[in-house]
């Protein structure tokens, strides 16, 4: 016998929000309490700082409030591991970056995720290419130029990377293994001293996120060889990319993006997606991210997975081909 008040109740499922759990009858409307967003790193950096942009988004759109959660440790993978194994309720976010998603994993025995199976991936708001860079009077100035300076002065020349196993250090790896170079690896704790290093002319030559390297390039502390882009950057059209000097298809980028446990509803996935990407094509954030050498993404949860999914391919090619381990 057809019951008459289904459709009346399937009408306000609709209207207000409520999720229907299959054997667990209705669930309340999301959000109805505060959520949180986890950043795999300390407070202060890229990661953080787009965080805290986001989730005052969300707070504003959502009516509660999202709060950010420094857990740092294990280079990002700690804070990523948390959201893992949180409940998949909505209540639990993270933006993290794309070395504990695509690098990390790679290089540890028995990584406590799996980057795909693991989460779901809910929005890649930008994606930063490295600035090549070296101090302003190093006598090369171009990428190809360096390439000629590296093998004239082989076995006496290094590079910086703001960390082992960080995109900064594998990305100089893809150039030195691209160039058939011989490069010393002089790694850092941080962009920061790497920068301070590669002012000082320490170290020859550094890759380091257009968000850190940029600001410097601009106001002349250091030169910019290349860019790790696939094409020029509008925001420093002059800069010539690494792939137009003799590396066709050079491209690597570091990025930070939001994630929540497998099995979050696709309801919910949905919903921040839809508002992050609406946060990221507004002029102001446009024009935050062109000014930090960034590039505005707008991707689906689908597009995302499939974007992490040949990240890792491509980063795992790197690792093994240079047999890079963490010690």
């Amino acid at each position: 016998m057809t019951q008459p008040w289904k459709p009346i109740l399937a009408a306000l499922v609709l209207a207000t929000g409520i999720a229907m759990a299959p054997g667990a009858g209705a669930q309340e409307a999301w959000p109805q309490r505060p959520i949180r967003m986890i950043v795999p790193f300390p407070p202060g950096g890229g990661t953080d700082t787009l965080a805290r942009i986001v989730a005052t988004r969300l707070q504003t759109v959502l009516g509660q409030p999202v709060a950010v959660e420094n857990r740092s440790g294990g280079s990002g993978v700690i804070g990523t591991e948390a959201v893992a194994r949180a409940a998949p309720d909505g209540y639990t976010l993270a933006m993290t970056a794309s070395g504990p998603m695509t690098i990390l994993p790679q290089m540890m025995p028995n990584p406590p995720y799996d980057p795909v199976r693991s989460f779901v991936h809910v929005a890649l708001p930008s994606a930063t290419p490295l600035f090549m860079v070296v101090q302003p009077t190093f006598p090369a100035r171009s990428a190809s130029e360096f390439v000629t300076w590296a093998r004239q002065n082989r076995g006496r020349v290094n590079y910086c990377s703001i960390g082992v196993a960080s995109p900064s250090h594998l990305v100089a790896e893809i150039f030195r293994q691209r160039f058939e170079l011989e490069m010393e690896h002089i790694p850092h704790r941080g962009s920061a001293p790497a920068l301070t290093d590669a002012m000082a002319g320490n170290c020859h030559v550094l890759f380091d996120s257009g968000t850190s390297a940029s600001p410097l390039v601009r106001q002349g502390s250091l030169r910019a060889l290349g860019v790790s882009a696939a094409r020029r950057m509008p925001s420093f059209p002059d800069l010539p990319t690494i792939a137009e000097q003799g590396a066709p298809g050079f491209e690597a980028s570091t990025w930070s993006a939001v994630i929540a446990p497998a099995g979050t509803p696709a309801p919910i996935v949905e919903r921040l997606n839809t508002e992050i990407r609406r946060l990221i094509a507004t002029p102001a954030e446009q024009e935050r991210i062109a000014a930090q050498g960034g590039i505005p993404l707008d991707l689906t949860p689908a597009q995302f997975t499939a974007f992490l999914e040949r990240e890792i391919q491509a980063w795992g090619q790197v690792i093994r081909a240079g047999n890079i381990r963490i010690d």
